[in-house]
């Protein structure tokens, strides 16, 4: 009975996008850590960020998603947790982060979640913080302002090329 929930969750999980369904993803956002505290070490769980995108006009999606939230202690438990905000009946296509902004999903819980510990937040800054240099790099490396055609022609006019 305990896995009748998992067994609906993965018959409503689809292997490749299809016209209405959602577009969702759960991600590792906190590794389990041992924190030290005052007097005391606490043993804290991964947590997760869940967040789903509602088809919208033409197959197109928007840029926020219907919902973002974090859990934990495990994936499980995020994929439970990702179901919980989803209605009930709509078929789900799983994303990674190459597909999905991450980032955002970690700033949205920043704003909206006001029951996040101190070390919760601090580890979705991080998180975020790491999204966004990745995306920098992927950016650097990706693309350039370098046209070889306007490099010839620059230098031809500033007399570099002949």
């Amino acid at each position: 009975m305990a896995d009748d929930w998992l067994r609906t969750a993965r018959s409503r999980l689809i292997p490749r996008p299809e016209p209405g369904c959602w577009i969702a993803i759960v991600v590792k956002a906190i590794d389990a850590a041992m924190h030290e505290m005052v007097a005391l070490r606490e043993r804290t769980p991964a947590h997760y960020l869940v967040g789903a995108w509602a088809p919208g006009d033409g197959g197109l999606y928007p840029r926020l998603p219907e919902f973002a939230a974090i859990a934990s202690p495990d994936g499980e438990r995020a994929l439970r947790e990702l179901f919980t905000h989803l209605p009930a009946q709509v078929r789900v296509h799983l994303v990674d982060e190459r597909h999905a902004d991450v980032e955002l999903l970690a700033q949205m819980v920043l704003a909206c979640d006001r029951n996040l510990e101190a070390y919760q937040r601090e580890a979705l800054e991080r998180f975020a913080a790491q999204c966004r240099q990745a995306l920098h790099e992927r950016i650097r490396r990706r693309y350039t302002d370098r046209e070889s055609g306007f490099e010839r022609f620059r230098d031809r006019l500033l007399g570099g090329e002949e």
